[in-house]
């Protein structure tokens, strides 16, 4: 309903939900503040946020000192036919930023909604008419959150968080069991890395060597030292700048990015980090306003393509819906590049969908159950959902505590899904990856 930087320090959103069903409707804990950002107190929407696109940064609503939101207090309940509204103070963006998109985790994404400007007027919070100051947070430490851009190919994954680039190097790929001599298969990716580096201003490059917790720490740390002074020695052939300082140690199985309890999360652990400075972007004029998507006369969103049922998710063989389709309804850019990717799972199967269960990313780099496993996928690029650079949150939603009535898709049901990604101008067109279907292809970056 409105979105106004009330002051310099504080924005305040307002939305209106509305119940079209015949019985009522109960959030629980789907718009609460997901479990590892313990700085607002959970009963409240304080999971609701904004996305500044410009800055890269997420930001939840304000709080007091002691936790409590300046947003609607309780979980939502909305009576059969009726409405409700919902508000929340937020950190404001720099004084440069005119636009932000509103992410509101039970919908699809706001893009691009312009900031207006509103009096600073005390805002309502509660069911009993309390109100809160949107300008006195009292000590309350705003959450403002970088974030962070994943893109994966079959030898590395680069982790962009606005200020450097994160390179991780398989050593699956890089090198043959127990062993530091890099293999051929090395020379592409490592030439991939060394063109970044020449692309960047930065004079330090970290070389850092890691392992998952199999062996022990007398084989696994001086193997993780040899493997990055290997990917060092490639690097000094292969850039060509000069007067570059390399830094490198091996950590063994100390610092691990995953789990170690599942193989997938061990495979991301076995890695070899090259951290620079990121290279500058060329400059490029601020994109149009993002068009929002027409409903169809049923209130339905628009299908820009669909596939089956394919290989069920690791964690679902057997309790997979054979006869399930993913509609693809909105890949859209923000005028930031930042990507909203909505899809609908429809379910014509006697087996329950779980969409909870197939969405989140088991290997532990996403911290939480959201939709962590969808994927943009150009060439032998695969785009990831963005993710909070503190947290590791998914922009997305919070499936971890959404009612089961919503995240288990019976048969003749239908359950809409959403992430936010960041694409390059030039990725035009693309394949969308969702955990349990097949490809869906050639779908327009609108």
């Amino acid at each position: 309903m409105a979105l106004d930087r009330v002051s310099p320090k504080a924005v305040v959103a307002r939305w209106r939900l509305r119940n079209d069903r015949d019985k009522e409707y109960a959030f629980e804990g789907a718009l609460k503040i997901p479990w590892n950002t313990p700085k607002l107190n959970t009963d409240s929407i304080g999971g609701v946020s904004l996305l500044d696109g410009k800055n890269a940064k997420r930001h939840f609503p304000m709080a007091y000192g002691n936790g409590q939101c300046l947003c609607t207090r309780g979980w939502p309940t909305l009576p059969p036919k009726g409405s409700k509204d919902l508000v929340a103070v937020f950190p404001a963006p720099p004084g440069d930023v005119t636009h932000m998109d509103v992410m509101f985790p039970s919908a699809p994404p706001f893009l691009d909604v312009q900031l207006g400007s509103a009096p600073p007027d005390h805002v309502v919070v509660d069911e009993n008419g309390g109100k809160a100051d949107p300008n006195t947070v009292k000590g309350g430490e705003p959450q403002v959150f970088p974030l962070t851009v994943q893109v994966d190919d079959e030898t590395k994954a680069q982790d962009d968080d606005g200020n450097d680039l994160r390179v991780r190097l398989s050593t699956d790929v890089l090198f043959a069991l127990n062993k530091a001599d890099l293999t051929a298969k090395a020379e592409a990716a490592l030439k991939d890395v060394a063109a970044k580096i020449d692309q960047s201003a930065g004079t330090t490059v970290k070389i850092d060597g890691h392992t998952d917790n199999s062996g022990n720490d007398a084989i696994n740390d001086p193997l993780s030292e040899r493997r990055a002074q290997a990917v060092k020695a490639a690097l000094e052939r292969l850039v060509t700048r000069e007067g570059i300082n390399y830094q490198v140690q091996g950590h063994g199985s100390k610092d691990p990015i995953a789990t170690n309890e599942n193989e997938e999360g061990r495979r991301v652990n076995r890695r070899v980090t090259v951290l620079f400075p990121k290279p500058e972007p060329p400059s490029a004029p601020p994109a149009p306003p993002a068009a929002a998507p027409t409903p169809a006369a049923d209130g339905k969103l628009p299908v820009l393509g669909t596939a089956p049922s394919g290989d069920p998710p690791d964690v679902l063989k057997g309790e997979w819906p054979a006869q399930a389709e993913v509609r693809i309804n909105e890949v859209r850019r923000d005028r930031n590049g930042f990507v909203s990717l909505v899809w609908t799972l429809r379910n014509n199967d006697d087996q329950p969908l779980n969409a909870w269960t197939s969405s989140h990313d088991y290997s532990g780099v996403y911290a939480e159950a959201s939709t962590s496993q969808a994927a943009i996928v150009s060439g032998s690029l695969r785009y990831r959902a963005v993710r909070d650079s503190v947290n590791k949150v998914t922009l997305g939603p919070y499936l971890l505590v959404t009612p089961m009535d919503d995240y288990m898709v019976e048969k003749g049901e239908e359950y809409t899904l959403w992430a936010m990604f960041k694409l390059p101008p030039e990725v035009k067109t693309a394949n969308v990856h969702i955990p349990g279907f097949q490809p869906v292809q050639n779908i327009k970056v609108g």
